[in-house]
């Protein structure tokens, strides 16, 4: 189970959370949006569906939407901020894709340059400029390497289109057998394929997307209650304990501090 010491969540604007947090161990989970994290101490061994590393202070990693991943510490806590941008400001950045593209950042972890010394430097940053967190992201996301694909052409396996089927439908109850037969495969097959493609069971698959869900629901300002029934949740004690596993702290703790950068931002004059 994710093992958290401390986690706040911090929202620049609608484009761009930012989470810091000091962890021991993350269970394989996923995020609906791309994730830029920075290592600010400690060592850590990272493993996703696309592949498996020994990361360090300074050192800033990527993960694509969706794309599963895990994390376990090396002798003590990490400490490490994470970026969260939407797909509008990654596109903003970058200049590449469409509505209709899934932009897929190829990078996986990038040591210590002068781009990610600049994000490390705008976010440790005591009075924190949004511009200059903002600006520093987007130098570094213009080294990345990138690829679009388009919905089309993601449907080209049986795990593909399962995992399409279920972010589609993820407030709906899905056996896995009747996953199989919607793919048109036999279950024995299907659970294979998505394990090998995904790194996790098809089950486990749908919670976690429902919690991606979840997470981006809360952010737009949504109460737990509500959240917890739109995403396919028992009910605010199922969306609980579901959210912890992923996260370490209750959603609660996420819809405080998304208050709170709510609240400030009304108060902003021209806001």
């Amino acid at each position: 189970m994710t093992q958290v010491k401390s986690l706040t969540f911090d929202l620049k604007h609608t484009g761009l959370l930012r989470a810091r947090a000091t962890a021991r161990h993350f269970s394989p989970h996923l995020h609906s949006t791309h994730s830029i994290v920075l290592i600010k101490s400690g060592a850590a061994r990272i493993q996703s569906a696309r592949w498996t590393k020994v990361v360090g202070a300074g050192d800033v990693f990527f993960f694509n939407p969706f794309e599963v991943h895990a994390a376990e510490d090396i002798q003590e806590p990490v400490e490490y901020e994470t970026l969260y941008p939407s797909k509008e400001f990654i596109s903003g950045c970058i200049a590449e894709g469409n509505g209709s593209d899934t932009i897929n950042i190829q990078s996986d972890v990038i040591s210590p340059t002068r781009q990610t010394r600049e994000l490390a430097e705008a976010l440790s940053a005591p009075l924190t400029d949004n511009r200059a967190i903002e600006e520093a992201l987007g130098n570094l996301l213009r080294t990345c390497v990138f690829s679009t694909e388009s919905r089309a052409s993601s449907f080209r396996s049986v795990a593909f289109r399962a995992c399409s089927f279920i972010r589609d439908n993820y407030s709906l109850s899905m056996r896995t057998n009747e996953l199989a037969i919607k793919i048109g495969v036999h279950k024995s097959h299907f659970i294979r394929a998505f394990k090998a493609a995904t790194g996790i069971a098809p089950q486990l698959y749908i919670r976690q997307v429902r919690v991606a869900k979840a997470h981006d629901l809360i952010c737009a300002g949504l109460d737990l209650s509500d959240v917890a029934q739109i995403v396919g949740f028992c009910d605010q004690a199922h969306l609980t304990r579901e959210f912890k596993k992923v996260f370490g702290v209750p959603p609660g703790a996420l819809s405080r501090h998304i208050s709170i950068a709510y609240r400030q931002k009304a108060r902003r004059p021209g806001t």
